[in-house]
């Protein structure tokens, strides 16, 4: 019987080849995408998996609570911590400190005299890469950071900085925010995997950072600047190790938290879950933030796409049943049952549902460069090889055969034989409405789908062209000067590249600060009105900035004087308005000249309040900053440029910084570009989104296409009595078409509360977002109108034009 049933089956397929073809091809680029969606989420759920210590390894993870209400999330730990931690906890074996380079490093090749801008350096303890197993292709793990004048470098940047050469041995000058020394090349390391939420291209031993004056004068718990990982011995409590840590900071730290009112919670995060749970964390050395949320989004996408197709089964399988009704009454009557006949329609369901599966990872492939080009990744199809993704896949496979097929089997194998032989009627009025349910689903699924890519789309849009409080589209930022630094003979330097600059027409402005928009700031730290207590100081941000800083940038002041020229470095600051509001100071003018303690010491006073600017990405409010004066601001220079002839101005300006700082490599961008390259994930998110839900629309399209066409079919006669009558083409389309319409007009009310909901929820991550406007409900709606009008209508006509002579001829 089973070499029968697939004979059967086999036939099935190439009667109705139209039907057939929609139904695998439609199922087959559903489960195409869901296989390129799994591979991707599949990446981002295999973050660091690769250590070989990773289920033990922790990221120390604090919050700072004032008043109950958390004033700061972060990574940044002390450095003394991880030494206390692993010499008086004994569940810490090992504690690993991280600290990023900050700012970009020239790194000098001496035997060539080549210079370069790096922003990839990190400074890690001796045994970094003995608990984070990136691979040593030269050197040994426990030695090669054994020094202070050690540097490991990861393959592109040897190759990079020394050709061919052998690089153990060879000597780099490297001149940065922190060091100016010599270093030898004692190792090389394969480049961080994608799936890596550490991202480096040269690894500095710890103790070369420490001997830097800032680190030497304190007492280790000062400057809240290092990351610190912990790694657990066996079976450890990860709960109780970390309030055993917690304990520990407080008890140095305990009089400063009283003296503010504040408490502290500290967490172990487990190293596996950093990337896809870091939204929020101030964390300068994670490069690879993922999503949660967008993981969930994607499952839930493929699962709609998924499901369109299976409704395209069920839907078309259905429809049929009237031309397999008498086979099905045949079979009856010569003595099959029922059981039988359900596991002949469950079997072409698995026939078509198998062939779709082996053309979808064709599918696949096809569609993979595509993705990667989005992501800018580099992604391979390693799932074939994992036995849990063929697992999964072939329970995915069978679900599908039973949920596409079960209803139109045990369906037709219901019927009465003696109702169907003797044409007495098929109870259709159930599957009908079961139909026509199926359809308001796929037309809701491509609405909720349509309104998601506008929605990211606008929101995308509106962050990039959102009014900043300040110019970026016309400033040019180059890095400042690295080697040989002396603050005495700076000074002269730096006015001289600023008139040197200007010599150009199209150079406006030039100023110099300390950090820039989308790059972070210098100093986090408390400040308080004087004569407050301790309890009453808040956190604010602070920039160093040179007296140009605000003239170049377009920053509004709305009470104030901007800052004195004479001065080099000054006490008096500028606050934005939203220092204001968290120190409930209710006008700037009355901000004007008081005076505030920093972080229990300095005094600063107030000499002018800014307009809110959006210093960071517009998901974050806006918050407390302080500019303040350096003259001697030169992290980065910012050149606000006539856009009209740019190639000449970035030349001029290039060869005025290679005279003016002769030992430095120059390197430039443009702040829009960098500022919006905050909203890349978001981007790419968008893209992704987008693509899914045209392949989701053109599934579902699949499907209508072919139940109109097979409907049609069924009132060929009818429509040709019509037409004998006198019915116009347009009238018979309306015929056709309207119950689609129909249908159409209820999914759109369906998905309409679903769309503000799941809409709103998203735009909560984004503390400056667009409206939800009614064209968010209505284009949606208009778009799937236009798309399934065409679909229906492109039938329709065809039908109605038809010579009614033929499909009348056998009456």
């Amino acid at each position: 019987m089973l070499k029968h049933y697939f004979k059967i089956a086999f036939r099935n397929l190439t009667r109705n080849k139209v039907f057939s073809i929609i139904n695998i091809l439609g199922l087959a680029v559903s489960m195409g995408v869901c296989l390129l969606i799994y591979q991707y989420i599949h990446f981002e759920m295999s973050f660091d998996d690769f250590h070989e210590k990773g289920e033990r390894v922790y990221r120390v993870v604090s919050a700072v609570y004032q008043n109950e209400e958390k004033i700061g999330h972060g990574v940044e730990s002390p450095y003394m911590m991880g030494l206390k931690a692993k010499e008086e906890i004994p569940e810490i074996t090992d504690a690993i400190r991280v600290h990023p380079q900050y700012g970009a490093a020239v790194v000098v090749n001496p035997e060539t005299n080549q210079r370069f801008i790096e922003l990839g350096m990190l400074y890690v303890d001796q045994t970094f890469l003995e608990v984070f197993d990136y691979q040593l292709k030269t050197g040994q793990a426990n030695s090669v950071l054994s020094k202070a004048n050690n540097i490991v470098l990861t393959e592109d940047m040897a190759i990079k900085y020394f050709g061919s050469t052998n690089p153990i041995g060879q000597v780099l000058k490297i001149s940065g925010e922190w060091d100016e020394a010599s270093y030898v090349v004692t190792g090389v390391v394969n480049s961080p995997p994608a799936n890596s939420h550490i991202g480096f291209d040269a690894l500095i031993p710890m103790q070369s950072l420490l001997e830097n004056d800032q680190y030497k004068s304190s007492d280790g718990w000062s400057w809240n600047n290092f990351a610190t990982y912990v790694i657990l011995s066996v079976g450890a409590d990860v709960t109780a190790t970390a309030e055993k840590l917690r304990q520990l900071y407080m008890g140095v730290k305990k009089e400063d938290y009283e003296i503010s009112n504040t408490s502290l919670e500290m967490v172990f995060q487990p190293v596996q879950d950093i990337h896809l749970n870091s939204d929020g964390l101030n964390d300068p050395i994670t490069k690879n933030v993922g999503s949660l949320e967008n993981v969930k989004i994607y499952t839930v996408v493929a699962l709609f796409i998924l499901f369109i197709a299976w409704i395209n089964y069920i839907n078309l399988t259905t429809a049929q049943a009237m031309r397999r009704a008498r086979e099905v009454g045949v079979r009856k009557a010569i003595g099959a049952n029922r059981n039988q006949l359900t596991r002949q329609f469950l079997l072409e369901s698995a026939l078509t549902n198998f062939i779709s599966a082996s053309l979808a990872l064709g599918v696949a492939y096809a569609l993979l460069p595509m993705l990667n080009d989005v992501l800018g990744l580099a992604l391979k199809f390693t799932l074939l090889t994992d036995f849990k993704f063929w697992f999964s896949f072939l329970l995915i496979l069978t679900l599908g055969v039973f949920i596409s097929g079960a209803y139109p089997a045990f369906m037709l194998s219901s019927y009465k034989t003696v109702h169907v032989l003797k044409d007495s009627g098929i109870p259709n009025s159930k599957n009908l409405g079961l139909r026509r349910a199926l359809i308001v689903f796929q037309f809701a699924a491509s609405v909720l789908l349509i309104a998601g890519a506008l929605l990211v789309y606008s929101q995308i849009e509106f962050m990039k062209n959102a009014d900043h409080g300040m110019v970026m589209d016309k400033i040019l930022v180059m890095t400042g000067p690295k080697v040989g630094i002396n603050k005495e003979s700076i000074k002269p330097k730096l006015q001289t590249f600023k008139n040197r600059l200007k010599e150009h027409n199209s150079v406006i402005d030039v100023a110099g600060s300390e950090n820039i928009p989308s790059r972070g700031y210098n100093w986090g730290t408390t400040m308080r009105k004087l004569g407050a207590t301790e309890q009453e100081s808040e956190t604010t941000k602070i920039v160093f900035v040179d007296h140009d800083f605000l003239k170049a940038y377009d920053i509004e002041m709305v009470a104030g004087e901007p800052f004195p020229k004479e001065r080099k470095f000054s006490r008096r600051v500028m606050i934005n308005e939203a220092t204001l509001d968290v120190f409930g100071i209710e006008s700037p003018e009355d901000a004007l000249l008081q005076k505030f303690i920093i972080q229990s010491e300095d005094t600063i006073e107030v000499a002018g309040v800014l307009k809110n600017y959006n210093w960071s990405s517009l998901k974050e409010k806006h918050e407390p900053y302080c500019f303040v004066l350096f003259g001697e601001a030169l992290d980065y220079f910012s050149v606000k440029i006539d856009m009209s002839n740019v190639q000449s101005t970035v030349s001029h300006v290039e060869d005025v910084f290679r005279e003016v700082f002769l030992n430095d490599a120059f390197e430039y961008f443009f702040l829009e570009d960098e500022f919006n390259r905050q909203y890349q994930s978001d981007l790419q998110f968008g893209k992704l989104v987008g693509i899914f839900t045209i392949l989701a629309i053109f599934i579902a399209c699949l499907g209508l296409f072919a139940l109109v066409s097979f409907s049609a079919t069924l009132r060929m006669k009818e429509i040709g009595i019509r037409k004998v009558l006198g019915a116009k083409i347009g009238h018979l389309m309306m015929l056709l078409s309207k119950e689609y319409l129909y249908l159409l007009l209820i999914a759109n009310v369906l998905a309409l509360p679903a769309v503000w909901y799941w809409g709103s929820d998203w735009l909560n991550n984004y503390a400056f977002k667009i409206d939800m406007n009614i064209d968010l409900f209505v284009i949606p709606g208009l778009i799937l109108l236009v798309i399934s009008t065409f679909t229906v209508s492109y039938q329709t006509f065809s039908t109605a034009k038809a010579n009614p002579v033929d499909s009348l001829r056998s009456e």
